[in-house]
């Protein structure tokens, strides 16, 4: 009887802690740049899903013999590649030697080159694919990459800047945007403590009650076979 009750306390907790909405961390995802013989698939990136948080590779699928190709972000966002602010992968190859243990014989042998767009990264960044055959380069091909702000927004919810009823000519401050984003944040934290703390309460009180009616039983047990 006990465990029953408790249970239910635990099933009463839990419904209400997953009903509270709360802010969720943006799940890190990669995209994939293939780099053939005569282009780079996809060139431009232009997905509105990609986002602040997620990663890019570009994997060399180019088997011509003696080729090797260098990508070049230009995160600095100066017009130039190459620079001190810049991402320059190193020369990548179509596969790379391993030995007997599986290690790589060159240590700077590479087939791929992977690079994270972290938080603030939003905006539009010009990438360059340089492409050599036999120590002589014969393409470069330039291209850009789109990276979205990562906005969380749930779905058929009104979002920040949205205007009901009167006052709606009057615009909201970036500021101000920013200021709301955070009290709420703040406001489903603290309700999702509330809840924490209120389902925790319950279970113990549940607990004790059942130990007190089982004692209480126990004694007048007791108390009918003294007699």
């Amino acid at each position: 009887m006990g465990r029953s009750r408790g249970l239910k306390v635990l099933v009463v907790f839990f419904t209400l802690f997953f009903l509270v909405p709360s802010a969720s961390a943006h799940e890190q995802e990669t995209l994939n740049v293939i780099l053939v013989e005569d282009e780079v698939r996809p060139g431009n990136v232009t997905d509105t899903a990609f986002v602040e948080g997620n990663g890019i590779v570009f994997r060399m699928r180019d088997s011509t013999e003696n080729t090797s190709m260098q990508i070049r972000i230009d995160l600095d966002q100066d017009g130039g590649f190459g620079g001190d602010g810049d991402n320059v992968s190193v020369w990548l190859t179509r596969s790379c030697a391993l030995d007997e243990n599986g290690t790589l014989e060159d240590e700077s042998c590479a087939v791929s080159h992977a690079f994270v767009f972290g938080n603030s990264s939003a905006g539009t960044y010009a990438y360059q694919v340089e492409r050599v055959v036999n120590n002589t380069t014969t393409d470069v091909w330039n291209h850009s990459i789109i990276v979205n702000p990562d906005i969380h927004e749930e779905p058929g919810q009104p979002t920040i800047g949205d205007c009901f009823g009167a006052g709606c000519d009057e615009e909201i401050s970036v500021e101000e945007q920013g200021e709301q984003s955070s009290i709420t944040t703040e406001n489903a934290l603290y309700a999702v403590m509330v809840f924490a703390s209120l389902g925790i309460f319950m279970l113990v009180l549940s607990i004790r009650n059942d130990r007190a009616n089982q004692d209480g039983l126990e004694s007048i047990e007791v108390t009918q076979e003294s007699e």
